[in-house]
């Protein structure tokens, strides 16, 4: 893991999604992307370019959802109910790219971002990431929205291309059109206020029955509970587990279940540990499960203590709610707890 430093001190294009695309890991920058959505049910017009997966209504303009397979020529793989849309804020449009499955959300060393070899070099590759013996191919999407506003690329009909792809089954099909209507639904009253931040991206996930989130300016990276060795120390609080050693730094780890509601974690083989970034601390979270990225807006956070019954905490300012689609999401304030004297073992 690299040195830790303070969030104010932090290039917010080091953040990236990494995401799948047939066999081949790719990466996306955080900053770019408004939301990270499951496939939905797609419209086609009667001709479309080769790399236009269909289109989809998205708060209230119509988008295009690429498949990157076709303009890097990877072979084609038909979508099912797991595959996900990145919603992409392009510098002059907002579009989607197709990805099998997402990796992980993690920041990185951008000077580790070398040029690809010339052999696979692409007008819209910025350059290769190596971590852990895995190779990403980082995606220059300035580059690909350009090609694709002024490049001729061909057409196909409809049944030549998104039939062959398309989940055929009717239960899918009826998954597919229900969460095309939550989208639209959820979406219609909001609109494009350029940009999205760093600060306005949080990585959410679940702790016994609630759901949490933090910003993801925070995230130093993701861990599998199993794949770590946890060193247990003596005289600390309960909810010390004990460290453990990621590419020789030490890294505390709370759990957070025993935090707020003084209740062990249940470990399962979905637990995992979130590294948080702190300049006085190295620090991660045990959590149930990993789930998706949201974006929330700073205006719509309630100000307000927890109203959950099931949160305990005894610090009210650890936490802010924030609603989205009726249900209830408890936002961590990282700098508060890092704050709580609780974390100060003598």
């Amino acid at each position: 893991m690299n040195e830790i430093t303070a969030p104010d001190n932090i290039n917010e294009n080091d953040v990236f999604i990494f995401a799948k695309i047939g066999n081949v890991p790719y990466a996306f920058p955080a900053l770019s992307i408004l939301e990270i959505i499951k496939l939905v049910e797609l419209e086609y017009p009667e001709k479309m370019p080769t790399y236009v997966a269909g289109i989809l209504e998205y708060r209230g303009k119509i988008i295009q959802i690429i498949d990157l397979r076709t303009i890097l020529n990877i072979e084609e793989k038909n979508y099912d109910t797991n595959t996900h849309i990145l919603i992409i804020q392009g510098k002059d449009t907002v579009y989607g790219i197709i990805a099998d499955s997402i990796t992980d959300i993690k920041r990185i060393d951008t000077s580790l971002i070398v040029p690809p070899p010339h052999s696979i070099g692409s007008h819209f590759t910025k350059g290769m990431y190596l971590n852990n013996g895995t190779t990403s191919t980082v995606v220059n999407l300035n580059a690909l929205e350009e090609w694709m506003s002024i490049s001729d690329k061909g057409e196909t009909n409809f049944n030549q291309k998104a039939s062959r792809l398309l989940p055929r089954d009717i239960k899918s099909k009826e998954l597919l059109h229900q969460r095309k209507l939550q989208l639209i639904n959820k979406t219609k009253n909001v609109h494009y206020g350029g940009l999205t931040t760093n600060k306005d991206v949080y990585i959410s996930f679940k702790i016994g029955s609630n759901t949490y989130c933090l910003e993801i300016v925070y995230v130093g990276g993701f861990y599998k509970y199993s794949e770590t060795k946890i060193i247990k120390v003596p005289c600390t609080p309960g909810f010390i587990k004990g460290l453990i050693s990621i590419k020789g730094d030490y890294i505390t780890i709370i759990d957070l279940k025993k935090y707020f509601d003084n209740e062990e974690s249940c470990i399962t083989d979905k637990s995992a540990i979130i590294a948080i970034q702190s300049k006085d601390f190295n620090i991660g979270f045990i959590v149930d499960e990993i789930s998706d990225a949201i974006n929330i807006q700073p205006a719509d956070l309630f100000k307000n203590k927890p109203k959950n019954k099931n949160t305990k905490t005894e610090n009210k300012n650890e936490i802010t709610e924030y609603v989205k689609d009726n249900k209830l999401y408890l936002v961590l304030n990282i700098e508060e707890i890092l704050n709580n004297e609780k974390l100060y073992v003598g």
